[in-house]
């Protein structure tokens, strides 16, 4: 068996006033193909960090955007899985919030080293329209079909539970 690091994670999916939402451009860990895909902004829980303060924390870093945990809310949505990069094996719980921001703008504030040279794959705002209909990967799957609701103002009574892996890969070796 294979000792997994436990790595809690938060991100936000933030939405500017036009409905689009920010992605990050990245090379994903393994299982996935080493292609890049999209992510939302956010990263891993500080010591002593709610999941709500490290995504208020991450996004002001990776976007320059102000936000609180109270502007946050509840969380909307979870997954959760096993991942490796160089080496180290990991188990996430992301942990993921939406909040509305007041222009489609990227300012980050403070990056990791490994966060500046990903940073220089780029970013973008994106519709719910693009998303749903990309070939290409984002993660988290299901955030497509999340979106329309929370776009219209609706939040799940409860965490959404989305896929770790897309459709189209096995979890098999995780």
């Amino acid at each position: 068996m294979i000792a997994r690091t436990q790595r809690p994670t938060a991100r936000v999916i933030l939405a500017a006033p036009d409905d689009r939402v920010l992605l990050f451009r990245f090379v994903p860990p393994d299982p996935w193909p080493k292609e890049p895909a999209w992510h939302l902004p956010g990263g891993g829980l500080d010591p002593g960090e709610t999941p709500a303060q490290a995504a208020a924390r991450e996004a002001l870093e990776e976007t320059g955007h102000v936000l609180g945990p109270a502007d946050l809310g509840d969380p909307v949505a979870v997954n959760e899985g096993a991942w490796s990069n160089l080496g180290r094996h990991f188990y996430t719980v992301h942990t993921f919030f939406f909040a509305r921001v007041p222009a489609a703008t990227v300012n980050p504030t403070a990056l990791e080293d490994y966060e500046t040279e990903e940073f220089k794959l780029g970013n973008r705002w994106w519709g719910a329209d693009e998303l749903a209909a990309t070939g290409e990967r984002v993660f988290p799957p299901g955030l497509a079909a999340l979106l329309p609701g929370l776009l219209a103002g609706v939040r799940p009574a409860a965490p959404v539970r989305l896929l770790w892996t897309h459709e189209k890969e096995s979890p098999e070796g995780m």
